[in-house]
């Protein structure tokens, strides 16, 4: 399991800890944002927020290019952390990195969106 670094090294982490739901509080202590995770699409992943939802608590993960081979980092909003698996640092040699600008990576969304907006009659 990957710890990225220490909280305590974090200034105000505590206090801001001391001022989340107790709800919160279980989560951060279950699913730490300083631990590299793995989703349910392979990718590795840090948790950049927690929230409160109706179904639960639900966190924001960053996947980059620090730790996968991606076409183009992002966030992932509304994942159930129950889904999550803490996980190893990517291997020595492993390749990493960003693939596309962020032109090409909006384009690249673009094209996407219209060919799902197509396929439903949009």
């Amino acid at each position: 399991m990957a710890i990225l670094f220490n909280l305590d090294d974090k200034p105000g982490w505590r206090e801001w800890l001391a001022e989340r739901p107790q709800v919160i509080k279980d989560a951060v202590r279950r699913w730490p944002p300083n631990r590299l995770y793995l989703m349910d699409s392979g990718h590795r992943a840090t948790i950049s927020c927690y929230s409160e939802t109706d179904h639960g608590v639900r966190v924001m993960m960053d996947v980059t290019g620090e730790f996968n081979l991606i076409d183009f980092p992002r966030r992932v909003f509304d994942v159930d952390p129950a889904t999550l698996t803490e996980c190893a640092l990517p291997e020595p040699g492993e390749p990493l990195g960003v693939m596309l600008t962020p032109a090409e990576a909006d384009a690249k969304i673009a094209k996407l969106r219209a060919e799902y907006l197509r396929e439903r009659g949009h």
